[in-house]
């Protein structure tokens, strides 16, 4: 269980009570008026999966609550120092969302679970637009991660017999989502979400500068390779998966901290993560890194209807192994890739859709 102190926010001194635990407990009063910004989204939309539907949730989420979204606001102009927000209070009908998804492979439009999907694109679209991956699920903005027993000692969303190690999403790519968020919809397993802010590692100088140089190189994860991608929803592009496969060819060396020395931010791997051959002091701060990072852990059991937001760019994540049973009633995350810098990132996106990165 997460041992965190509630947060306390000040729209009139942007401050928060904790610079690391943090929750929000949504009241009755917001739980209303969420459900009636769902309503008027349900009453248009069929599917979440679509521009017209994300551009409707991003209006729709400046008439959140208040203090909901003065948080977020906040938390998206990068002002604070982020690492996470759990949002809690909203409640999910567990019989009326049908059985949790055997696979990710699922049907875009017509689901039981439109309503919660709808709450997790609007609380999302009020930190920036939702987008997704061509080479991910076709650029499906909501994934479903479920235990799959065919990848449960992979390093995959759906693994659940091996630890998930540390990562920043698609850390390998320029265009990786500044934020994004996980909704729990069952974790009757408790699986434990683990989560390590940039601020909170404790590093040797000499380590420090080592790990602002460009002496490491990232691969793309398995979840962006072909064999994972096929589906029965659509026919895959191969294509598609040209400049992923460039990466993995002809990786580029890359820092793992960069940014401004007060506000630091990080990208990583740790299971895709490489010092340069030969580089015996870059392999030294690498170690010492990921040990930095377990050291620095917070461990989360999310709960139905959590929704945990993550800064993409200061915060790495990492799962818990765990037994699922493979039934009805398993472990049912959804996760949404949000960026708010769009016009940083303009020209890795899809000429033909602005919400699907290539």
């Amino acid at each position: 269980m997460v041992s965190t102190v509630s947060v306390v926010f000040k729209p009139e001194s942007r401050s928060i009570s904790s610079d690391i635990d943090r929750i929000y407990t949504i009241d009755s009063q917001e739980k209303s008026q969420i459900e009636t910004l769902i309503g008027k989204l349900a009453e248009r939309f069929i599917t979440v999966e679509s521009e017209e539907t994300a551009l409707a949730c991003e209006i729709a989420a400046t008439h959140l609550p208040e203090g909901l979204l003065s948080i977020l606001k906040v938390i998206a102009s990068g002002d604070i120092r982020s690492s996470y927000l759990l949002i809690r209070g909203f409640e999910i009908d567990d019989n009326a969302i049908g059985g949790s998804p055997a696979h990710w492979d699922q049907p875009w439009q017509d689901r039981p679970y439109l309503r919660e999907e709808l709450f997790q694109v609007l609380l999302s679209s009020a930190i920036g637009g939702v987008f997704g991956w061509r080479t991910q699920e076709n650029g499906r903005f909501l994934r479903h991660i479920v235990p799959i027993e065919a990848v449960k000692d992979e390093q995959l969303g759906g693994s659940s017999a091996t630890t998930l190690m540390w990562h920043t999403e698609e850390a390998f790519h320029l265009g990786r989502a500044d934020f994004f968020t996980l909704m729990c919809y069952r974790n009757r397993e408790q699986a434990v979400t683990n989560i390590a802010c940039v601020d909170d590692l404790n590093l040797a100088e000499n380590t420090w500068r080592t790990l602002r140089q460009p002496r490491f190189t990232i691969l793309p994860d398995k979840s962006h390779t072909p064999v994972e991608n096929t589906s029965e929803q659509w026919k895959l592009n191969a294509e598609a998966f040209n400049t992923i496969q460039k990466m993995m060819n002809n990786p580029q060396p890359i820092p793992l901290i960069y940014g401004r020395n007060d506000m630091p931010l990080m990208q990583a791997d740790q299971a895709f993560v490489s010092a340069l051959d030969g580089d015996d002091q870059a392999a030294a701060a690498l170690a010492e890194f990921h040990d930095a990072l377990d050291r620095a852990a917070i461990h989360l059991q999310m709960q139905p209807g959590d929704i945990l937001l993550l800064d993409n760019l200061r915060v790495a994540h990492g799962r818990s192994i765990y037994q699922p049973d493979y039934g009805p009633k398993h472990r049912w995350l959804r996760r949404v890739n949000i960026a708010n810098g769009r016009r940083v990132n303009f020209g890795l996106r899809d000429s033909q859709k602005i919400r699907v990165m290539l």
